[in-house]
């Protein structure tokens, strides 16, 4: 049983390369000791070499080709380069063809990925003949409890690609898999000089959401428009998908690996979370006939829990939390542009703090003003919050706030644009 990070196109692979770095501790010190590889494997999917070369943290044997000649070409492949070429020219259309003439090559890639991906249990009462009717399947069953889908929408691979990976990973696991989309946003605030590509931008978007809202079960949306405004933003790119990749992790591996031995924190309320109540929260109409995603912005804000002089002597420097602070930081630093806390619906949080940090006193993070914050937020009153520990002077909240894909301005920004777009560009239809 583990959990599937699958990266589509340039933006998705990127993301999932982060979050495989430096699980154990990173420069910045973003990252906790939790290794999210304990808990699952990456996989990425390009159209472009160039894209995958890049790549520093996902082997060779887990990046995959898509070319339309060759199909999904795995990167240990013999005469990878030349088969893999370039790219779909920003055309979600095409990719999306390609991929449909070959997303039955990902059953064979799943099968040889996960073990008894492939192994049948046949049904004989009798014991003998070569007759046996197959009976279930086991590792196609649980072998993936989870997946995690990154990818970009307005360019032509991740946009065109993602949904069928979304669809072929439920199809292989008989459908028993929840499927979380991570999808980039691209920027559309443009000016006289590039009108045209932020409309084709907007059309790809909209492309892709439509689509991908009938494969998966929760969206996570990461907007770029979020840091456009700074003037050196393309070289902004790699710390925004670290932040990205941080409140990911956070919120997957947190919980999992860094657990609250309630002994430690005596009297004080450490409640759970766990990926299923992630996708709960970020689901509208669960285990109704009318389920449908919902659009999540997650966010992330970090204190210190000690002074510089704390850390070198262990008992001094003890700094107090803001915890109300912590929260609309949060909150804040959501990942969708223009959007409004009070149009939330729901709200799942992890707080993460040494264990001193924790218990009873003056110091302590205020979990009971994180949670109040939120429902006062969010629309439904539907709330979850976790705790789990940090080993390192840092405390932390990472929010994820569910909104209803109408609730969203950006994307109704988006979709004005691609209109305007279709109706300038009429063979986009073609």
């Amino acid at each position: 049983m583990t959990y599937l990070f699958v990266g589509a196109g340039q933006a998705g692979g990127a993301i999932v390369d982060a979050i495989f770095d430096h699980t154990d501790d990173s420069m910045l010190g973003l990252f906790e000791s939790t290794d999210i590889s304990t808990l699952g494997r990456p996989l990425v999917f390009n159209s472009t070499m160039r894209d995958l070369q890049n790549l520093s943290n996902v082997p060779v044997e887990d990046q995959y080709g898509v070319a339309e000649q060759h199909g999904l070409v795995q990167g240990t492949e013999p005469g990878f380069e030349e088969m893999v070429t370039g790219g779909f020219g920003r055309n979600p259309a095409a990719a999306d063809e390609v991929m449909s003439d070959h997303a039955s090559e990902l059953q064979t890639i799943f099968g040889e990925k996960f073990d008894g991906g492939y192994e049948t249990a046949y049904a004989d009462d009798e014991g003998e003949g070569d007759d046996e009717e197959p009976a279930v399947d086991p590792g196609r069953s649980d072998t993936i409890q989870f997946a995690f889908l990154f990818l970009g929408l307005g360019g032509g691979t991740g946009c065109g690609i993602g949904p069928h990976l979304a669809r072929e990973i439920k199809e292989f696991t008989d459908g028993r898999t929840k499927v979380v989309a991570v999808a980039v946003l691209p920027n559309t605030r443009s000016n006289a000089d590039d009108e045209t590509n932020a409309g084709r931008q907007a059309w790809n978007a909209r492309y892709g959401l439509d689509r991908l809202e009938d494969e998966v079960d929760g969206i996570i949306l990461v907007d770029n428009q979020r840091i456009s405004y700074l003037n050196s933003a393309g070289g902004e790119f790699g710390e925004y998908n670290e932040y990205v990749a941080t409140a990911i992790h956070d919120m997957v591996a947190g919980p999992m690996l860094s657990s609250v031995d309630a002994s430690e924190v005596d009297g004080v309320d450490t409640p759970d979370i766990d990926v299923q109540d992630i996708v709960t929260s970020l689901s509208f109409g669960v285990g109704t006939d009318e389920s449908r995603p919902g659009y999540g912005a997650i966010g992330r804000s970090v204190t210190m829990t000690r002074s510089l002089s704390g850390y070198l002597l262990p008992f001094v420097g003890k700094r107090d939390v803001d915890s109300a602070a912590l929260s609309r930081l949060s909150a804040s630093k959501q990942t969708v542009a223009n959007a409004d806390v009070e149009d939330a619906q729901k709200a799942i949080s992890l707080i993460r703090a040494p264990s001193s940090n924790l218990g009873a006193g003056s110091y302590s993070v205020e979990t009971g003003t994180v949670k109040e914050f939120l429902e006062r937020s969010c629309g439904l009153n539907e709330v979850n919050l976790g705790v789990a520990l940090s080993d390192r002077n840092l405390a932390s909240v990472t929010t994820l706030l569910t909104y209803r894909r109408e609730d969203l301005d950006r994307l109704e920004e988006i979709e004005a644009a691609a209109d305007a777009y279709e109706r300038e560009t009429e063979e986009l239809l073609a």
